[in-house]
């Protein structure tokens, strides 16, 4: 009803108890004002006491948007409110109390009940917010003691017992236990979680007792970032919003000009307040905005980060997509599944020699490495002056031998990546690994084509067989193998023909989820610079989310259309009514109202989408 509340993002508490009471209490001036004997007040008799009770009823409901419009102008803000502002004061200087009071309070109230049902619509929003917990347990010195969060640092220990909320991010140092992501993920089953590994802040400890050493605190949280990008995606406009944004400023001196020629053509002043009141286009400037905040908050439910509504927006016109492949399509951790030597040499020294060099390494294949031999019990050497060279291998020294770790497509049509191990220059053997795809990730692209994108493509830095392996296993038609960061990045600004989204974790691919139509990055697995770049995130790396995005993205855009369409109709409708005179100004609050409320509540049963056709359930 009033043009501050197009802005969702400085909406304020209106349910309060003092809000609450004040329109109550003025518009339960009006029965009273009806009901008391017709006399005069004993102060001044001139006044009737009916025209008294009015008069404060107006002032309780009526003034408050008279302040608020002048503050608009004053301000220079997009605001409607002058339009209710002077229909008001017309009725109060034409002596038509009864329906400035009436009016007053309806728009009152109207905007209690808007705000109510497009609350709702922020709800999940909203609740990130409450599952931080204020305080937390920590161990210092060997005595536990409580500290408010804020004072938590890194490094520092914490103790997590059943059903507590684990404050920060950190990992796990002792202890076992059940956490419950759904506030994080969406995923509905808790995760077992033990020595090693990551915890995020917000999520709760079902059962089990955990003590974990904060790595990330405050903002710096998976939490912390999640309420601060929330946050800014709520301060964004799509396309159609800036549109109606540029069309709200021609409303007051349209709607004032209509209620000026219908005063001068039909000489009635109620028609022509009736006019200012319908024409309010409080529904026309809610179309876009409580719509984007709906499907922000419908995605955070399903453990999807959207970042503005303008890249849902970009989303639901998308007609190509390409992924990355490891710790996208792959689930970034490979896996030694062979290794073979020469005739005479030791396949466990081998072994042992190649994890030396890896040992400090951070790359996949390195981990796979050093997990297998700790495993075998292939272990015993110590390698110094290491050296890296990126997309060849890794080379280091034991003792006086040079032991070199190196890329080899030898092994490429049997859809593994493998490297060889020489020692000084002498081959010792191969190790061959395999990153296993995502358990849903043939679903998940099987459902994206049902979406109606069948550009699909698979880019990759690794070798052409694992990458025509993983492809054929998953369902994606086209692939590109032994891609650098460069090649990925030409090939996308090749072939944007439509809208293109990528989809990949790495630092690697920041790039390219840079300049993508949509960037989409994996948000357990991914990169810190890969999330910072993508304009959404998949925080629990279900890939099973995409093409539910794909067809919120689509709602999204259809009910804001659907929205604008509805408001403009009723604006036009109403003001035709107001003009020919089969409308009354309390009537014609009652219409404006109704129209916002229905533009509200279709944007807040975005809450309850659920993916149809790309046969996946997401809740």
């Amino acid at each position: 009803m009033i043009g501050r509340y197009a802005n969702l993002t400085v909406y304020r508490q209106i349910f309060t108890s003092d809000d609450f009471m004040k329109v109550a209490l003025g518009a339960g001036l009006i029965p009273a004002a009806l009901l008391v004997p017709p006399m005069g007040v004993p102060v001044l008799p001139e006044i009737s006491l009916t025209n008294l009770f009015l008069v404060v009823s107006i002032l309780i409901n009526g003034l408050p948007i008279v302040m608020e419009a002048i503050r608009g102008v004053a301000g220079k803000r997009v605001n409607v409110d002058e339009l209710v502002s002077i229909a008001v004061v017309a009725c109060v200087l034409t002596g038509n109390f009864l329906e400035a009071a009436v009016v007053s309070a309806i728009m009152k109230a109207g905007a209690m009940v808007e705000e109510a049902v497009s609350d709702s619509a922020r709800h999940a929003i909203r609740k990130l917010v409450e599952l931080t917990p204020d305080t937390a347990v920590v161990r210092r010195r060997g005595q536990e003691e409580t500290v408010p969060v804020s004072g938590i640092r890194s490094g520092d220990l914490l103790v997590v017992r059943q059903g507590q909320v684990i404050p920060v991010d950190g990992v796990v140092v002792t202890g076992a236990a059940a956490v419950d992501q759904a506030a994080i993920t969406g995923e509905s089953v808790p995760v077992a979680r033990q020595k090693g590994n990551v915890v995020h802040g917000g999520t709760v400890c079902v059962d089990g007792f955990l003590e974990i050493q904060a790595t990330r605190v405050g903002e710096d949280t998976t939490m912390g970032k999640i309420i601060g990008m929330v946050t800014a995606a709520e301060q964004s406009k799509t396309r159609s919003t800036r549109i109606v944004d540029r069309y709200a400023a021609w409303f007051t001196p349209v709607i004032l000009s209509a209620a000026l020629g219908t005063f001068l053509v039909t000489q009635d002043v109620t028609r022509a307040i009736t006019v200012l009141i319908v024409g309010c286009p409080c529904a026309f400037l809610l179309a876009g905005p409580v719509t984007t905040v709906g499907a922000i908050s419908r995605a955070a439910r399903a453990g999807i980060l959207v970042k503005g509504g303008q890249y849902l927006e970009n989303l639901a016109r998308a007609t190509a997509i390409c992924f990355d492949k490891t710790g996208t399509i792959t689930t970034g951790n490979p896996r030694v599944v062979k290794t073979m030597c020469e005739p005479d040499q030791d396949e466990c020294e081998m072994l042992a020699l190649a994890a030396a060099v890896e040992k400090k390494s951070l790359h996949p294949l390195a981990r796979a490495i050093v997990d297998q031999a700790r495993t075998s019990g292939c272990a015993g050497f110590t390698a110094e002056e290491i050296r890296s060279e990126p997309g060849k291998g890794i080379t280091g020294r034991v003792g006086t031998k040079t032991i070199e770790i190196m890329s080899t497509s030898r092994f490429r049509n049997q859809g593994v990546t493998a490297v060889s191990v020489t020692s000084d220059g002498r081959i010792l053997g191969f190790i061959c690994l395999e990153d296993p795809a995502r358990d849903h990730a043939s679903a998940a692209i099987d459902a994206i084509r049902k979406t109606g994108i069948t550009d699909i493509t698979l880019l990759s830095g690794d070798q052409e067989g694992p990458v025509e392996k993983i492809a054929g296993t998953v369902g994606i038609p086209r692939w590109k193998a032994a891609q650098s960061p460069e090649d990925k990045l030409n090939y996308l600004k090749q072939h944007k023909t439509g809208r293109l989204i990528y989809v990949g974790d790495g630092v690697n691919d920041a790039p390219a989820l840079k300049t993508a139509d949509i960037g989409i990055a994996m948000g357990f697995c991914g990169s810190d610079i890969a999330l910072e770049t993508a304009d959404m995130v998949l925080l629990n790396d279900d890939l099973t989310r995409l093409p539910f995005l794909i067809q919120l993205s689509r709602r999204m855009t259809t009910v804001i259309k659907i929205n604008i369409a509805l408001s403009f109709a009723l604006n036009f409708a109403a003001v035709a009514a107001g003009a020919a005179g089969l409308l009354t100004p309390m009537w014609g609050a009652v219409m404006h109202n109704a129209g916002s409320i229905l533009v509200v509540a279709l944007a807040a049963s975005l809450r309850m989408f659920q993916a149809g056709a790309s046969g996946v359930t997401v809740r």
